[in-house]
């Protein structure tokens, strides 16, 4: 069955109709996340939605795997199987390990040759009736395998990934770490934990503007570039693993402190809640970095050495890099020992700007 409409799938996702299960999977642009038909979770808007046949394309889209109705690990959907012939049998030959020795010599050569057809035209195939290359469609396969064996079982990583097919622990954890955004371990660590649902607002700055995220008690969690929207979908679920953004009104008390700082008051963040995920290491970074008074900068070298830890400049500059809360938890106050801007996730010119509304000289 080809992809129907978009208005076609919309209409399907709200009412959550089994009769397109494995027909289409919805990737979720705002939060990076891709679903079944048939997911409990309130369904998006048309606008945020992008409809992929099988769950390996909507993978190799960057999107993760919701993990309510966990779309990666039923892959035998009439859309994942695909029409042809051919298809079905390369799928169950690589269903069997045909593409597990990844780093043979041309292992899609090899399965061109056990179908009776060349390289080129296995690719051929596969990118018409799925959308996306024979290796996707093996690492999804690897991927929903560990993930059952990480959901339900108490295995040890480095056997879920020989079970899976991975050729190694190490690789296991970058590919699930890329596909969900999260470690097998942290995953296991969650499970079952209830989505967190947060509030997403905007505010229009006088150079650029803003995403803000909050939670119920008006705590604020993120701030971002809008712009750097993907970054700050990349973070949060870094943090909180799956979640839920929810349109709504800034929070007065965070209103009223970006107005009088962007006015001219900077020091009006001091005293905004915030709250994080991360690291211990990382919390410490970022509570370091809100004692630097506005109006002034520091160095990784010298946080460091504020945290008792003065070898470790270089997980300082890491642990400020990820910092989810832009301005308020304010990285932009630390600079190069010699003086220079470095790096800055929005920007160097941003960085600048910032800088000086602060009352810094930055040449």
């Amino acid at each position: 069955m080809s992809l129907p409409d978009p208005a076609t799938c919309h209409a399907a996702l709200q009412a959550r109709d089994h009769r397109l299960d494995g027909v289409f999977f919805t990737c979720v642009k705002t939060t990076g996340i891709y679903c079944r038909p048939v997911c409990p979770a309130r369904p998006p808007l048309l606008k945020n939605c992008r409809f992929a046949t099988s769950a390996a394309e909507a993978a190799s889209w960057g999107f993760r795997a919701c993990k309510r109705c966990r779309p990666d690990a039923a892959p035998g959907s009439p859309a994942w199987q695909g029409s042809a012939a051919s298809v079905r049998r390369a799928l169950g030959l690589i269903d069997q390990g045909a593409l597990d020795s990844l780093d043979a010599p041309a292992p899609v050569a090899a399965l061109g040759d056990r179908l009776g057809v060349g390289e080129r035209q296995v690719r051929r195939l596969f990118a018409r009736h799925l959308g996306v290359p024979p290796v996707a469609v093996a690492q999804a396969k690897r991927l929903a395998i560990a993930v059952r064996l990480v959901d339900e079982g108490s295995l040890p990583m480095a056997r879920i990934a020989a079970e899976a097919g991975f050729g190694s622990v190490r690789r296991f954890n970058e590919v699930f770490q890329s596909a969900h955004g999260e470690s097998p371990a942290a995953r296991r660590r969650t499970k079952g934990a209830a989505i967190m649902e947060f509030a997403l607002s905007r505010f229009a700055a006088p150079a650029f503007d803003l995403l803000i995220v909050s939670d119920g008690d008006g705590v604020l969690r993120a701030l971002d570039f809008s712009d750097f929207e993907e970054r700050m979908h990349r973070l949060l679920a870094r943090h909180y693993g799956q979640y839920r953004l929810v349109e709504a009104p800034l929070p007065a008390a965070i209103a009223g402190a970006l107005t009088a700082y962007f006015g001219g008051d900077v020091a009006a963040l001091d005293a905004l809640p915030v709250a994080t995920g991360g690291s211990d290491f990382q919390r410490r970074v970022w509570t370091a970095l809100r004692r630097i008074p506005a109006g002034e900068t520091s160095g990784y070298g010298a946080l460091a050495a504020q945290l008792g830890q003065p070898g470790a400049a270089r997980a300082v500059g890491l642990a400020n890099g990820a910092n989810p809360i832009a301005i308020v938890v304010p990285c932009h106050r630390v600079i190069g020992a010699s003086g220079a801007l470095t790096g800055y996730a929005g920007g160097v010119e941003r960085k600048r700007w910032l800088l000086r509304h602060e009352g810094v000289g930055t040449g």
